[in-house]
């Protein structure tokens, strides 16, 4: 039942304008009538009771000397006599004196009545005494205390009638003004009404509605007027959007044949770029597979000499075995022989296998596209070290500063991708004096929340211009073209990073002093629909 009745409440002040209007004048109104209220009882509780209390103070204190003495002289008909004129105050509850060990001496009233509604005032009976030499000040024996209790009730029931007065005012006050109000708003709601029917039959397309006439000079009269002006102009307006509507049929099939030919200019576009983006990657592809061949040649070619050089010793040492003589020591220099050299050819082949294995494990990463479990730390230095070849002539230090026992479920193809395009970024446009030295920085962070790692790239390069800096991420924006940079390295990074990776990428540059990348990432990454996964993984300078 409330809940129909705060419907149908809802549904009249929705739709009514002289109820709407009259109920946000009026509540503001109550409610500053309810607020005064309870400012009202409040300062005049505080008040009675500062007051009370003021009482109980001045009170304690004209009775503490007479109340001593008689403690002092034990005369408790004496003290009965000083304390027995406040009982004729009607805020009296009681009054008690204590001795020094704490025992009651004299009660009047209520001895220990509850605390509720009480102002407690107590004070230390002194007895003063003269100082023991000359020149030394009188000093003070306590020896007891006297407490009073005040009541509260009666300043609280006057405080109430007060309340009761100002409440019962301010509410006959708020019920003739808004009385006087709702006869003033529903002459101005009824004209209103009349003109709203009339506009909401012009709004359906009929223009054959009667204006309601209304014979005043003021806004109401005003807007009848106006609405037989919006008549005329709706009758014109109607013919109009006729005509304009044959004309939107022409400009749509004109929309539809351009739309077909943008469609079409789109895709060659999309091919084009894809076009770019593998002729690229075949280019980075090259460079990354010579680093590694020239990397792994130097322990093959250490394995091809010590090899070729125990084949000779075999062979000596076969013919050695073939002849009459055969001592232990020539036994012994060769068995060193043997030993050092299988020393030397395992460690480089080991060395060799150590780099093919890496390369593995990153072309899988790169080309699969797999999601798995890994360690941040081996996956980023298995990454970095298949691009320190390519740039072990170049002045610029690599250094690697990764937390161990970081494990993500993510895409390392994907990380390993980001992590390399931005280094090779950085190595062509944070260091693009290569006689210059400087440093290359990759370390991470693991969030306080446990669940998210910030990985950064940091440089002490030459910096990006403020004027670049928002346009980095853009495509094909660089700022080496035809020297090297395609434009969609950075922009490859920043869509792997929001679309594979599920994480975030920002950037932080200062010219002369270098460049910081801080990329945010889930240690388990979203799952990846078909068509929000990576197509290709594409190394590219920017």
């Amino acid at each position: 039942m409330l809940r129909g009745c705060l419907t149908r409440f809802g549904a009249v002040f929705s739709e009514s304008l002289m109820v709407r209007t009259v109920g946000l004048i009026c509540l503001p109104l109550l409610l500053a009538v309810g607020l005064a209220v309870v400012v009202a009882i409040s300062f005049s509780n505080r008040d009675a009771r500062t007051a009370l209390e003021a009482r109980a103070r001045q009170t304690v204190a004209l009775l503490a000397g007479g109340v001593g003495d008689a403690l002092w002289n034990v005369d408790r008909v004496a003290a009965q006599s000083i304390l027995h004129p406040l009982s004729k105050d009607p805020d009296f509850v009681g009054a008690v004196v204590f001795e020094r060990g704490g025992s009651v001496f004299l009660g009047l009233g209520e001895v220990d009545p509850p605390r509720s509604g009480l102002i407690v005032e107590q004070v230390s009976l002194i007895r003063l005494t003269a100082g023991g030499q000359a020149g030394e000040q009188g000093r003070g024996q306590h020896i007891g205390q006297l407490r009073l209790y005040l009541t509260t009730a009666n300043a609280e029931r006057t405080i109430n009638s007060r309340a009761w007065a100002i409440a019962l005012s301010g509410l006959g006050l708020l019920v003739a003004v808004c009385g006087l109000l709702a006869v003033i708003v529903r002459g101005v709601t009824a004209p209103v009404r009349q003109m709203t029917d009339g506009m909401a039959v012009l709004a359906a397309g009929r223009i054959d509605l009667e204006i309601p006439r209304v014979d005043r000079r003021d806004e109401i009269g005003r807007m009848a007027a106006a609405l037989g002006t919006l008549k005329q102009h709706a009758a014109e307006r109607l013919e109009f959007i006729e005509r304009q509507a044959r004309h939107m049929e022409v400009i749509e099939e004109i929309v539809a044949k351009r739309t077909g030919e943008l469609t079409a200019a789109l895709e060659t576009l999309k091919l084009a770029q894809n076009e770019l983006i593998r002729s690229e990657k075949l280019a980075a592809l090259g460079g990354m597979v010579a680093a590694i061949a020239h990397e792994i040649n130097t322990p093959i070619g250490s394995s091809l000499t010590v090899a070729t050089t125990l084949s000779d010793k075999i062979t000596e040492f076969q013919a050695i075995l073939q002849g009459k003589e055969l001592r232990r020591s020539v036994i012994r220099d060769y068995s060193d022989s043997f030993g050092t050299a299988s020393q030397l050819l395992v460690g480089n082949l080991l060395r060799a296998s150590e780099l093919i294995g890496r390369f593995k494990r990153v072309a899988v990463d790169q080309t699969g596209e797999l999601r798995r479990r890994f360690e941040l730390d081996v996956v980023c230095g298995e990454v970095v070290a298949m691009l320190r070849p390519t740039y072990r002539h170049s002045p610029v230090s690599i250094d690697l500063r990764l937390p161990g026992g970081v494990v993500m479920d993510s895409f390392p193809g994907a990380l390993g991708q980001v992590l390399t395009n931005l280094m090779t970024n950085a190595m062509l446009h944070a260091f693009a004096d290569a006689t210059a030295a400087g440093s290359i920085t990759v370390g991470a962070t693991l969030e306080e929340d446990g669940r998210h790692v910030t990985l950064t790239v940091a440089d002490d390069g030459a910096g990006i211009p403020a004027a670049v800096l928002p346009r980095i991420f853009d495509p094909f924006f660089t700022t080496k073209l035809g020297s090297g940079g395609s434009g969609l390295g950075l922009h490859i990074v920043y869509a792997i990073v929001m679309r594979v990776l599920g994480g975030v990428v920002a950037v932080e540059s200062q010219i002369g002093q270098g460049t910081r990348f801080s990329i945010v990432l889930p240690l388990v990454a979203p799952q990846q629909s078909g068509q929000d996964a990576v197509e290709e993984p594409v190394i590219m300078p920017s």
